[in-house]
């Protein structure tokens, strides 16, 4: 489980952020907590961000998913001298200066803190420290001067693992690909303990292949039934490519495997089949299925959630989503924070950090009041990112109203004297 997350220099935020998810003493809703293992604290299951447009909500999940993107990809997929694929924050500055990301993670009864500094040449410096018993083991350092440190605690073949790292791969990444035993386990957990739904991300290509599996596929249609959308099945299914498209496809693929001066005689005769799925509806007597492209925005919203909320919940992982309120009616945006927060419908304790305009989630005590942050901009432009609980609010506080006064900072300013007035209809 995800336990705090630090960033700096990335997209909108310049200095250092810090997200906890560690509970506070507060004694709202003690089922949306977490026992974290070896420790008196507990962590928190759901972790709500609000803010105004472009004040950060989405970057905040961004700079996360690039985190767990950059143990798993900087190795095997990134250029090698193509550098390291960062964002920073848009002044001349910033733009020189190096990145970080922090995460305090617990796997298996045992905390880990795993950093690493990045600029847009190389990894300046990356750490993995554990605390089993509470006691803090240095694993790795890899020091800004150049050079890597292991730790007694660490065995393995490291050196000759360091060998292989370039400037721009991360040392985990390299040792997950040349089999290290003990860090493995680590890189196994970045690989498959996140999931995230960003805008267009929302595909429901997701869904359909967990519909694939029949287990998956009743978890999804127990999450539909709640939805009352009228469906009441989900056929799932495998379309080929039409062949004349095969054909068109492989002739474009030949062409590019020629310039390429690749033999062209390795390109695949034909396409995977496309995982898709068809929603059956009750209409009268009749059971009725519907193309996608005949279903409303907001039942492709929630169907699209729907693949990575059960992974999630099945995996006991973490999922952010962008924009949980997008289409979806407040009620299904309440029926997914409350199956996160109860332990009875998310037994393996999966979280869920998402962002949302949806200041309804602020009401009917469904979110602790240590689960809310804001972003917000300051007057350079700098993003920045807190919690409700730094105003110290009343458990019976009407976090909603206060919300949308501006008491916790957060909201646009809307300076409507100084606005452009609008044309006036033309006379005829």
């Amino acid at each position: 489980m995800v336990l705090r997350f630090r960033f700096s220099n990335f997209r909108s935020f310049r200095g250092e952020q810090d997200i906890s998810l560690i509970a506070s003493s507060l004694s709202d809703a003690p089922e949306a907590t977490i026992e974290v293992p070896g420790s008196k604290e507990r962590a928190l299951r759901v972790c709500a961000i609000y803010g105004a447009n472009a004040s950060g909500k989405t970057t905040v999940l961004r700079a996360l998913a690039f985190m767990y993107a950059a143990v798993r990809h900087s190795h095997r997929a990134w250029e090698p001298d193509g550098g390291v694929p960062l964002e920073c924050f848009k002044d001349s500055e910033s733009a020189g200066r190096p990145s970080d990301f922090v995460l305090d993670f617990e796997l298996a009864g045992v905390r880990y803190q795993y950093g690493f500094r990045a600029d847009r040449s190389r990894i300046v410096e990356e750490w993995l420290f554990t605390y089993p018993s509470g006691r803090k083991q240095v694993w790795f350092h890899r020091k800004p001067t150049g050079g890597i440190m292991f730790g007694r605690s660490l065995p393995g073949d490291n050196q000759t693992i360091a060998s292989l790292m370039r400037p721009n791969s991360l040392f985990l990444s390299v040792a997950a690909q040349n089999n290290h035993e003990h860090l493995k386990p680590i890189y196994s957990w970045f690989n498959y303990s996140l999931a995230s739904v960003f805008g267009s991300g929302r595909r429901i290509t997701r869904t359909a292949h967990m519909c694939a599996n029949d287990e998956d596929r009743r978890a999804v249609l127990k999450l539909l039934s709640v939805a009352d959308l009228g469906i009441i099945d989900v056929r799932y299914e495998l379309q080929q490519l039409d062949p004349a498209m095969q054909d068109k496809t492989k002739n474009i693929m030949e062409a590019m495997w020629k310039i390429l001066d690749l033999n062209p005689a390795g390109v695949p005769g034909s396409a995977a089949p496309k995982a898709s799925i068809k929603l059956l509806h009750q209409i009268g007597a009749e059971i009725v299925p519907f193309d996608l492209d005949e279903e409303s925005d907001g039942t492709l919203a929630y169907v699209g959630l729907l693949g990575p909320i059960v992974s999630a919940l099945k995996m006991g992982s973490m999922l952010l989503v962008d924009e949980l309120d997008a289409s979806l009616h407040p009620l299904l945006a309440m029926h997914v924070i409350k199956i996160f927060n109860d332990a009875a419908t998310n037994p393996k304790s999966a979280q869920l950090i998402f962002n949302t305009h949806d200041t309804n989630l602020l009401s009917h005590g469904l979110l602790r009041r240590d689960q809310i942050w804001f972003t917000e901009k300051d007057g350079t432009g700098a993003s920045h990112v807190y919690p409700l609980t730094d105003f110290k609010p009343r458990r019976d506080e009407n976090l909603q109203g206060g919300y949308l006064q501006g008491r916790y900072g957060a909201i646009p300013f809307m300076n409507w004297e100084q606005s452009v007035p609008l044309e006036p209809n033309a006379q005829t």
